[in-house]
């Protein structure tokens, strides 16, 4: 679920010296509307996000920073200073939102061959290579990398085309083809690129049914290949010698033009969507780099943190933390002095995804770690009517999936970087590795005691009733993309027949969505873990999925775990409207340390807020909370500056 970028590395003196640079220059970032002076904004009603969660009708803003919160009379009295008066016309106000789980980066599209995401039959996937082709590698043996293919939606087999794999090798048998997942964990190759798979030793071996036997070359990442369809998942699919494209290791010149060119529509679409703070989860020299690009050119018009991200490292499970905490405080002294751009976080992948497929020969299984066995499901999909059934009993795989370090090693890694003042944010799917992951934390709390360091877990697809409770205890920070966790038979599909058993002819989606069923009792757990004493955070993961953070599409989940306003049994997970803004407003300062200068509108803060095209408590009051998923912004204002204006 994470967008992980792999880069050479940049220079640390010139990170140095241009955070420097910027920091000795700048105190901020630089708005579309320069809003000299100061302003009152009256007539509004402002959801404060303070300890007491009041609503206030007016606020003034001077010097980036509210100077007050609170009547319109109050408000008034400012304008003897000369302050111009803005009037929001009874609008709700809210703090600025933080994403704390996005690729930035990945928000807009590059000039590449590209799929955006959307799912697209083999037909319409075989036209869509067949037309970028030309463009982007018009002679033979050059690649094609296509962008955002969705592994999981889509890829329905044709009278044409019956796998991915057979598309890709009829209408490029030329040329070597990637496509790039959107979920940055699995991509798809043609028979000529999985010919190229290096050894260790950088020899040419391919992977192919003798190289990813036991004992073969690849036998290590048997699991993590399929031959059939030609998909392969994580630190697997380095082996292919895919060129600098700027997709995954982003190092090339030719890489940073791309990158660059697309900064000010990054930088548009995220204050377009209200967002004014951001984790970047998984950031390396090439990213941070960019995002100084953006400071440097008045873009950046958030505050950052860009996690430490050492991701190859977590996928080929090995062990350097004096490594990795060497790297992560150099990056932190780094931009130790820069007011929009902090390193205090580091990025763990702690297992890989749930997705699988049911409908190969053999299924092919998910890889993220899991407590119980997986199913093998025995099910089929008839093309001509798009539909699935379930045509026999499902068999336990022997196989429970794959957590990335050894128990006692990720104890010292979390440890380590906790003692040494990072917050830990955690990548954990499986329910297997949401308890390695909790077991981490504790043991860092009982190493370190309570150093007040907040650390964050990522996705918890799937976390065990007994540890929601473990989350609680330990007052993690929990950060969901909620709009995965409303029920979509079609994504279902391909999870849930891994984790519980099927019996033939057995109604699918009785079996999806059984209401006593461990994936009830188990997956995405909110609401039962805020309850227990957990924080709720949000991440939209962008462009996992979806490029557009969509914030409110993702509170609109969070509040109603229904698709296509429907009832469904996660439907005891919704969480108050109330809890979903504090996770992406105070909530989400506190997570990056961030809520003493943001978070809320108080007298003294950072004057970081937005203005909404509706209410959204009048929403849920209407009994319409769906409705929350078609709110706009209107006004995005960031350290005082109006940044955005919908027009």
């Amino acid at each position: 679920m994470s967008y992980p970028m792999r880069s050479r590395k940049l220079s640390l003196p010139l990170l140095l010296l241009a955070a420097g640079v910027l920091s000795a220059c700048s105190s901020g970032g630089s708005g579309k509307t320069a809003d000299d002076g100061g302003t009152i904004y009256i007539n509004a009603k402002a959801y404060t996000q303070n300890d007491k969660r009041q609503v206030a009708e007016a606020f003034v803003v001077a010097d980036g920073k509210f100077i007050q919160v609170g009547s319109k009379e109050d408000a008034l009295k400012y304008q003897s200073r000369g302050y111009k008066v803005v009037d929001l016309g009874g609008k709700m106000v809210m703090p600025g939102l933080h994403d704390n789980h996005i690729h930035t980066l990945g928000t807009v599209p590059l000039d590449m061959c590209d799929l955006d995401g959307q799912a697209v039959t083999l037909d319409e996937l075989a036209d869509k290579v067949k037309a970028c082709l030309p463009k982007y590698a018009p002679a033979k043996g050059e690649w094609l990398v296509v962008n955002q293919w969705s592994p999981y939606d889509g890829n329905q087999e044709t009278d044409n085309y019956k796998t991915v794999l057979l598309a890709l090798d009829t209408v490029a048998p030329n040329n070597p083809v990637m496509l790039a997942g959107a979920d940055g964990h699995a991509s798809a190759y043609n028979s000529k690129a999985l010919a190229m798979a290096k050894d260790k030793d950088g020899k040419v071996v391919g992977f192919n049914s003798t190289t990813l036997s036991d004992g073969g070359v690849f036998e290590e990442f048997i699991s993590y290949v399929d031959l059939k369809s030609g998909v392969i998942r994580e630190d697997a699919r380095s082996r292919i010698p895919v060129p600098d494209t700027g997709l995954l290791s982003g190092g090339s010149p030719e890489a940073a033009k791309l990158y660059d060119a697309i900064l000010p529509q990054v930088s548009d679409l995220i204050a377009s969507r209200g967002i004014t703070g951001v984790q970047d989860a998984c950031a390396n020299d090439f990213i941070r780099q960019r995002l100084l690009n953006m400071q440097q050119k008045g873009l950046l018009n958030m505050r950052v943190t860009a996690a430490s991200c050492f991701n190859a490292d977590d996928y080929a499970g090995k062990v350097d933390i004096a490594g990795h905490l060497k790297k992560a405080n150099e990056v932190r002294q780094a931009f130790a002095g820069n007011p929009l751009i902090k390193a205090d976080a580091v990025k763990i992948f702690v297992d890989g995804v749930l997705e699988g497929d049911p409908f190969s020969e053999p299924p092919f299984l998910p890889n993220a770690g899991m407590l119980a066995n997986y199913q093998t499901p025995n099910m089929k999909y008839d093309p001509a009517t798009d539909t699935a059934s379930i045509v026999g009993n499902s068999t336990d795989s022997d196989n429970n999936g794959i957590v990335n370090y050894e128990v006692e090693d990720l104890k010292d890694y979390v440890s380590a970087l906790d003692k040494d003042g990072f917050s830990v944010h955690m990548h954990s799917v499986g329910d297997r590795s949401t308890r390695v992951a909790l077991d981490a934390l504790q043991a860092a709390r009982d190493r370190n005691g309570k150093t007040g360091i907040p650390h964050t877990i990522a996705h918890l697809q799937m976390v065990s009733p007994e540890d929601q409770k473990r989350l609680g205890e330990l007052g993690v920070f929990l950060t969901f993309t909620y709009a995965w966790t409303t029920p979509q038979m079609a994504y279902d599909m391909l999870v849930t027949p891994f984790l519980q058993p099927s019996t033939k002819d057995q109604d699918l989606a009785e079996f999806l969505y059984n209401p006593l069923g461990y994936v009830t009792k188990a997956v995405y757990p909110a609401e039962t873990s805020r309850k227990a004493g957990a924080i709720l955070v949000a991440g939209s993961d962008a462009p996992v999925d979806s490029r557009d953070p969509r914030p409110f599409i993702n509170i609109a989940a969070g509040v109603t775990k229904s698709a296509a306003g429907k009832e469904y049994f996660t439907a005891y997970q919704r969480s108050p409207l109330a809890e979903m803004l504090a996770a992406y407003t105070i909530n989400g300062a506190r997570a990056v340390r961030q809520d003493k200068i943001t978070g809320s509108i108080e007298t003294g803060k950072s004057a970081d807020f937005i203005v909404l095209s509706q209410n959204l408590f009048d929403l849920e009051k209407a009994g319409t909370p769906e409705k929350i998923a078609d709110t706009q912004v209107d006004r995005t204002v960031f350290m005082g500056k109006t940044v955005y204006l919908k027009k």
